[in-house]
């Protein structure tokens, strides 16, 4: 397999904007799912389609997403980084306003699908060019900027969609998504440089994906800590695709009031994941993680029994959610870790790419699971939420005492 050594440019070349340019890039994928959520009711009747439906439409926005990442990473490393990301965000933004056009659910769908396609370039680009730019210490410090980015948007996107549904219907949500995407696509035009340049590029061939892709697949702890981490992110999108029949259709709480929860307990994942900075240190990553998922099962399993005892009142319900939910920042950055550092230095990007490929994957299945049951209570919502977390637990558990290529390196 052909390998290059990679060289950094110096760290002053950019400024705060550009900074601030890849951070909304990297937003794309949290418009799209979080903005939209509490208009899923207003769409299911102006377009008269059944939950299910609008329960696919996040499945197939994930699917695109998870297609897009794998297709973008062997693609920025032959044709650079610019071009990709142009024409990606042209993408995005086209399917947004075919989803605003919507009138029927197959242009909903398929919008939705071309979203995410067109949006995974904001996730994968963006930390290609961090790479080529800044040393290491410097790129650690961007990449945490861009994650924290990554989980405002949560917060604020329900409410804006929430407050947009209530002042112009919900197609207004898109086009707000149409706008921000011409911005963007004027901004990275005028402030992003091609960071990867001619001489630095690698052909992309078959035989070199093959082989990338299929050492990572011989690699047992990698494989492990990969999809505990693809199930995790399962548990936080089956929450985040029956969200909003719990609490609007099944609660009958208002739209604004969801979006409300929605940010709450996305502070709550915000908040739980400041303790990583705190304990790692202190207790060690593989022992934090081992506190981290007992936590989180107890608040599961407590929502599931009250569940299926019948006692999930509407306040019940929003504590242990957001108790379970709010956990979930706990096990995010030390698996991701666990994984990535499971592979060797020379295939980062393909363990990266492939780790995203199983988070949105794993989500999209979790969303599809739970469309199959419609609106059937709470049962099938609470079980597909600890399913997803009991088989994170295992797999985990499961790959944490096997050989790494670079043993030690995650403790």
């Amino acid at each position: 397999m052909t390998t290059m050594k990679r060289t950094v440019g110096k760290d002053g070349a950019v400024g705060a904007g550009f900074l601030v340019i890849l951070g909304a890039l990297t937003a794309f994928d949290s418009m799209s799912i979080d903005m939209y959520l509490p208009a899923f009711s207003a769409i299911q009747e102006n377009l008269g389609l059944e939950l299910g439906t609008l329960q696919m439409s996040l499945s197939v926005f994930l699917l695109g997403l998870a297609v897009g990442q794998a297709v973008s990473g062997p693609l920025v490393d032959s044709y650079g980084r610019k071009t990709p990301l142009l024409i990606g965000i042209a993408v995005f933004g086209a399917a947004s306003a075919m989803v605003a056009m919507a009138t029927g659910s197959w242009t909903l769908l398929a919008g939705r699908f071309l979203q995410g396609l067109g949006g995974a370039t904001g996730l994968v680009i963006p930390r290609a060019i961090v790479g080529d730019i800044f040393k290491e210490g410097e790129a650690t410090k961007i990449f945490t900027l861009l994650i924290q980015i990554q989980s405002i948007c949560p917060i604020v996107a329900p409410v804006l969609g929430g407050l947009l549904l209530d002042a112009w219907g919900w197609r207004s949500v898109f086009w707000i998504v149409v706008a921000f995407v011409v911005v963007a696509l004027a901004a990275t035009v005028w402030r992003v440089p091609e960071t990867h340049p001619p001489e630095r590029r690698i052909a992309m061939t078959f035989r070199n994906v093959v082989s990338s892709y299929g050492s990572l697949f011989a690699n047992r702890r990698y494989l492990g800590m990969t999809f505990s981490m693809g199930f995790i992110m399962a548990t936080l999108f089956g929450y985040i695709s029956g969200s909003s029949y719990v609490f609007m259709t099944y609660y009958g709480l208002s739209a604004r009031t969801y979006s409300i929860i929605f940010a709450v307990f996305s502070i709550g994942m915000i908040v739980a994941g400041q303790l990583n900075f705190i304990l790692v240190k202190r207790v060690g990553l593989r022992r934090f993680l081992g506190m981290g998922f007992a936590v989180h099962l107890i608040f599961i399993v407590a929502f599931l029994v009250a569940v299926f005892l019948g006692g999930a009142t509407v306040w019940t319900a929003i504590v242990l959610l957001f108790l379970a939910l709010s956990t979930l920042g706990l096990l995010f950055g030390g698996l991701t870790s666990e994984s990535m550092f499971s592979a060797s230095e020379e295939l980062m990007g393909t363990a990266s790419a492939l780790l995203g490929v199983v988070q949105y994957a794993c989500g999209a299945a979790a969303g599809i699971v739970l469309s199959l049951f419609g609106s059937g209570g709470l049962v099938p919502y609470a079980s597909l939420l600890f399913v997803c977390s009991a088989l994170a637990f295992v797999c985990w558990r499961s790959s944490v005492d096997l050989p790494g290529v670079r043993d030690g390196d995650s403790d």
